[in-house]
């Protein structure tokens, strides 16, 4: 998979074309249309989609369809707390020994507990910044990777792995624009492993957002897993 220009070149890049006339494409479309009217109903039906999609992961054909979706997207402008969704975990290929790690552990993780600790994120779009919401497990499972590392409660919640964001041009869909939920900053201060992701999200609708989270590697990116967030609208 060819990464974009001036990027190394790697195997999690995916040049999607999305012709207007692709399945996918005039669903999207019919769901934008019902948004203009409807946008409670065209989240809801964006969020199945995409909960049905991601039940195939991983796959080719619902990787495929995802990738497609990411391309059809808009850089996401948001703002405040959303709720968010695992979507799915990726196949990816040429991943280096910690990128392994990170994905294996956390996928077997996830699949045993059936927990998922993670919440959604919160944008602060005037000062582009953003955290993470997660529920009182998170800072347990927190301890054992970095010891060191704080989180805040903030009501019956927990936020931490601060991020920057920014639009720019994808990693993993050239072409598309997106909002980079920048983890590896030296200003945001994640620890290891978090401060070697890089997120990306567009919007499919109004208030729904899809999301890619990526592996950073000396060689360049590889794909991890989709996610989902959305906003509260109507």
């Amino acid at each position: 998979m060819a990464a974009i220009t001036a990027l190394p070149t790697t195997e999690a890049t995916v040049p999607v074309t999305s012709p207007t006339g692709s399945v996918t494409a005039r669903r999207l479309a019919a769901l934008r249309a019902l948004a203009e009217t409807e946008p409670i109903a065209a989240q809801d039906a964006v969020w199945s989609w995409l909960q049905r999609v991601g039940a195939e992961l991983p796959g080719a054909a619902a990787e495929l369809e995802l990738a497609e979706l990411f391309a059809l997207g808009t850089a996401a402008d948001v703002d405040g707390q959303t709720a968010g969704l695992l979507v799915g975990w990726c196949s990816p290929s040429g991943l280096d020994r910690s990128g392994s790690v990170v994905y294996n552990v956390a996928r077997w993780a996830v699949s045993l507990t059936g927990i998922m600790p993670w919440v959604g994120k919160k944008f602060d779009k005037a000062a582009g910044r953003g955290t993470n919401t997660m529920t009182v497990l998170a800072p347990i499972l927190v301890k054992l990777i970095a010891p060191r590392y704080r989180m805040r409660r903030v009501g019956r919640y927990w936020e931490g792995f601060a991020m920057l964001n920014r639009v720019e041009e994808s990693v993993v869909s050239p072409g598309t624009q997106v909002l980079v939920l920048d983890y590896e900053a030296d200003e945001v201060a994640n620890p290891y492993p978090i401060n070697r992701i890089r997120d990306e999200a567009v919007e499919l609708v109004p208030g729904t957002y899809l999301g890619a989270k990526i592996w950073h590697q000396p060689d360049g990116y590889r794909q991890l897993a989709y996610w989902a967030a959305k906003a509260r609208v109507g």
